[in-house]
């Protein structure tokens, strides 16, 4: 009989996403790349690999990006607990509820 590892994962706590942020500023700046919008500046990166794949400073900022918009997506609040509550209710009171979703 095997063990799982039964730890709970670590919680983010609000000093995560500024750490985050820190790093992938730091990563950027080092890259030389502006971090105004993060989808360009995704796209500026990984043109940049493709030309130059031994670009460290664009890996690490790369890979700082993934983690922070992971982070980001992670931080997002959730859909997930009005999806049980309808799921709690009858048919016909789901259908109730989405009419006057819609017509608010």
């Amino acid at each position: 009989m095997t063990r799982r590892h039964t730890a709970l994962e670590p919680v983010r706590n609000s000093d995560t996403g500024r750490k985050e942020r820190d790093q992938l500023d730091a990563a950027l700046r080092a890259a030389g790349v502006d971090a105004d919008d993060l989808d360009a500046t995704r796209r500026v990166l990984l043109e940049r690999l493709s030309r130059h794949p031994d670009d460290f400073a664009a890996t690490t900022a790369l890979q700082a990006l993934n983690v922070f918009s992971a982070g980001q997506l992670t931080d997002a609040p959730s859909d997930a607990p009005a999806r049980l509550r309808d799921a709690g209710l009858s048919a016909l009171a789901r259908m109730r509820r989405r009419r006057t979703a819609r017509a608010t």
